[in-house]
């Protein structure tokens, strides 16, 4: 490996390569997996969530969390004592229509309403449709 390939002070190109003969300062390394002592923090909290465990057996999983379950009592104390504006409440309350929406139905459910006029244009339709099909069956 090489440093300073990029040096900009005019100097020597003289590159400085690493020592090859001390193999302790040179030795490759490994890419591995290093557990931490005492697990991630916030995993009983996330198996308390998930419901895997019950909420005593979260405090309980380590001395460390302390911390931070004081601050999600904290938050949670904090969002019951929240109220909100009034005119945000009265403009949400306003948003609400007063008559309960309706459930969409079906259209072979509904009732069908047909007029004379609608009758009479469905029967030229279907008499223009009848004779095209003559037409082209002769």
């Amino acid at each position: 490996m090489a440093d300073n390939l990029y040096h900009s002070d005019g100097g020597s190109d003289d590159v400085r390569l690493p020592e090859i003969g001390n193999t302790s300062r040179n030795a490759p390394m490994a890419d591995r997996e290093v557990p931490l002592e005492g697990g991630h923090p916030a995993l009983a909290v996330q198996q308390w969530l998930d419901g895997e465990i019950t909420e005593t057996a979260a405090r309980r999983a380590d001395v460390h969390d302390v911390e931070l379950w004081q601050r999600i009592n904290e938050e949670a104390e904090r969002r019951r004592r929240m109220v909100t504006p009034s005119p945000v409440l009265d403009r949400i309350m306003a948003a609400i229509p007063q008559a309960a929406p309706v459930e969409p139905v079906s259209f072979w459910k509904r009732s069908v309403a047909l007029n004379a006029t609608g009758a009479m244009v469905a029967a030229a339709a279907l008499l223009a449709l009848g004779i095209v099909v003559g037409t082209l069956l002769k």
